[in-house]
């Protein structure tokens, strides 16, 4: 057996495919007995904090960071593997005790212009079709709806505090509506 076939093999059996479409709590994280939380680079804690942030409402949006062969070659270039940025990231929302309920992940090309102002990072909502833009970005990521040249932790801290300000966003809307049910 090949060795890609091997790794795919072991994937389709510790990885739940449905998980992909999950909004909430994921379920298949608690079968890897193993996995130790992910640390940052400098050491610094990831222990979970007190959130204030809603955790129904950070569920409506998904994380996807590039992990194209452009993006890929970027980090490269400055030393770091082509997960840096998703661990990063994971690691913020695992110290807002978001990472069980946000979807977080990595994939392909975010269209060819802007993985080449890459690394990038996109933001999606349930709510919309493609990525949204979000307050705090520049005026072309904006435009583009997609963060460029996230490449350090001050990168990936911007990204993240436009996240929460997002979340906080639609929190308050759905307080000021009246709405109670937020998923």
């Amino acid at each position: 057996m090949a060795k890609s076939e091997a790794l795919s093999l072991i994937m389709a059996l510790t990885i739940n495919p449905s998980a992909a479409f999950h909004v909430g709590a994921s379920t298949y994280l608690n079968r890897c007995p193993n996995r130790s939380p992910l640390r940052a680079l400098d050491g610094a804690s990831t222990s979970p904090t007190e959130s204030s942030l809603d955790p129904n409402v950070a569920s409506q949006f998904t994380i996807q960071v590039c992990t194209s062969t452009s993006c890929s070659k970027k980090l490269s270039e400055s030393g770091l593997d082509q997960y840096h940025v998703l661990g990063e990231i994971f690691a913020l929302a695992q110290s807002a005790n978001l990472e069980k309920c946000m979807i977080i992940e990595d994939g392909g090309c975010l269209g060819g212009k802007n993985c080449k102002m890459g690394p990038c990072v996109a933001i999606s909502h349930e709510d919309f079709v493609g990525n949204v833009a979000l307050e705090g970005m520049n005026s072309n990521e904006f435009q583009e709806r997609v963060f460029h040249n996230v490449l350090t932790e001050e990168d990936a801290e911007r990204v993240w505090n436009c996240m929460e300000n997002a979340i906080s966003l639609m929190a308050e809307e759905y307080t000021a509506d009246g709405d109670g049910d937020k998923s």
